[in-house]
């Protein structure tokens, strides 16, 4: 399928130690112009395959690029690691911020065949994206626009299945288990698709708590973010398993990060979609490119002209 779609695919590795590696999936048009560049960024316990389906080429980076964009779907180190190697050479967002994400920034900026850029995070993805641009504001220049998808970081209290999920099973017993066994076993317990180092989860859960600071620098993201011009932003939630409060923790983020040109998109069944997605499939899904994926589009060619001096309200 992705040979129909006229899509020229591409692996590379990006050693960041002896034994672990980044990489970007890179997927872009065989003929045609091309009409700017996105880097896609998955979240905490996942793979780049959040963003694409190999086995029946679709999904939204094979979408994108069918379309006539450079798109390359950028992979953290640790996500081809063994468990073994996650005990043996453990890794934090010290490593994932300031080696990792400049690597794969770098990379792309040598090979992209257009240099405006669109930046795709996934959950927290969204929040490397933003701590990024926070800690590295020269790289607005070149972004056009950042699409979210169903970010979270301070979490909004909506109910008791909530809290047992996220201060239980996510804040203590996964944690615990990491000491144990020297990684997090996500896969074991189906709450990821990846098994994670335990240094970069505990990070992940310091940035939960009110005040958005890392811990090795003190680095505040929330004052630094007052300062930026961000440019149009689109926030996409999903409506499924209402119990999480996605949406509550979705608006929250979007506010925290400031006066900006910010648009939340709800999708479900019941706001008239033609699915239920779940969280983990909002990029993959069947139904996706006909549902709305054309959304995205309308919007990446609306925010063409506004790349500077342009600050709207929520």
């Amino acid at each position: 399928m992705a040979l129909d779609r006229q899509i020229i695919e591409e692996r590379i590795s990006l050693p960041v130690t002896p034994m672990m590696t980044a990489g970007l999936h890179r997927f872009t048009p065989r003929n045609g112009e091309v009409k700017g560049t996105v880097l896609m960024l998955h979240g905490l316990m996942q793979g780049s395959d959040v963003f694409f389906d190999q086995v029946r080429g679709g999904g939204l980076a094979y979408y994108l690029a069918e379309k006539g964009y450079d798109v390359f779907v950028c992979q953290l180190r640790g996500r081809d690691a063994s468990n073994e190697q996650l005990k043996l050479e453990p890794f934090g967002l010290k490593q994932v911020l300031l080696e990792d994400l400049p690597l794969l920034w770098s990379s792309v900026e040598k090979r992209c065949r257009h240099q405006d850029i669109y930046l795709v995070g996934y959950q927290f993805g969204s929040l490397l994206w933003s701590a990024m641009i926070a800690r590295q504001p020269d790289i607005l220049e070149k972004v056009r626009g950042i699409m979210h998808f169903c970010p979270q970081r301070a979490l909004v209290p909506s109910g008791k299945r909530k809290n047992f999920w996220y201060e239980f099973l996510e804040h203590r017993m996964m944690p615990r288990l990491g000491k144990l066994m020297g990684f997090v076993p996500s896969q074991r317990f189906k709450i990821g698709k990846q098994n994670e180092s335990l240094p970069l989860y505990s990070d992940a859960l310091e940035w939960r708590t009110d005040e958005w600071v890392d811990q090795w620098d003190g680095f505040d993201y929330l004052a630094a973010m007052e300062g930026l011009n961000l440019p149009p932003s689109l926030y996409f939630v999903t409506l499924k398993q209402a119990w999480r409060g996605l949406e509550h923790d979705c608006r929250a983020y979007m506010f925290e990060l400031g006066n900006h040109n910010g648009r939340m998109i709800k999708l479900g069944a019941k706001v008239g979609n033609k699915a239920n997605y779940a969280r983990n499939e909002l990029c993959t899904h069947l139904k996706a490119e006909e549902d709305y994926f054309p959304l995205i589009l309308e919007w990446m060619k609306e925010i063409l002209p506004q790349k500077e001096g342009v600050s709207a309200a929520f």
